[in-house]
């Protein structure tokens, strides 16, 4: 399982030090990006690569407890493969293994030519099947 780690910074919270909503879902994503960087295929070389965006059509998160200015969390990455699509679960921990927050992210693979959906490629597929092995 892949983990990205993510810490809080100032900038990522509201004046009481807990962080926004939207900063959560930035590490959520970024973390996912990682992961797709760490399989050898980047989101951003996808589209030049292989004539396909994965773009996002669904994101959920939900709260499990507060993050704090300073907290570092573990974001750990479960991709699941579809035939046209590829999803990301997440589970983020504090430092103590409690849990911040769950979330999702559906990304579903459509060509770039035509924008019409199609077959996740058989080598980003390989590549994220192998980083689950």
């Amino acid at each position: 399982m892949f983990e990205y780690t993510w810490k809080c910074a100032w900038g990522h919270a509201d004046p009481q030090g807990i962080a926004y909503y939207p900063r959560l879902v930035d590490a959520m994503h970024r973390a996912g990006e990682e992961y797709m960087v760490s399989v050898g295929h980047a989101y951003w070389d996808i589209p030049d690569e292989f004539g396909i965006h994965l773009p996002l059509v669904a994101v959920d998160l939900e709260f499990e407890r507060p993050v704090e200015v300073e907290d570092e969390l573990t974001i750990s990455v479960d991709p699941d493969v579809g035939t046209k699509s590829l999803g990301l679960e997440f589970v983020a921990t504090h430092e103590d293994g409690g849990t911040a927050f769950t979330g999702r992210e559906q990304h579903v693979c459509v060509s770039k030519a035509e924008t019409e959906s199609q077959s996740l490629p058989e080598e980003i597929r390989d590549a994220i099947e192998a980083s689950t092995d």
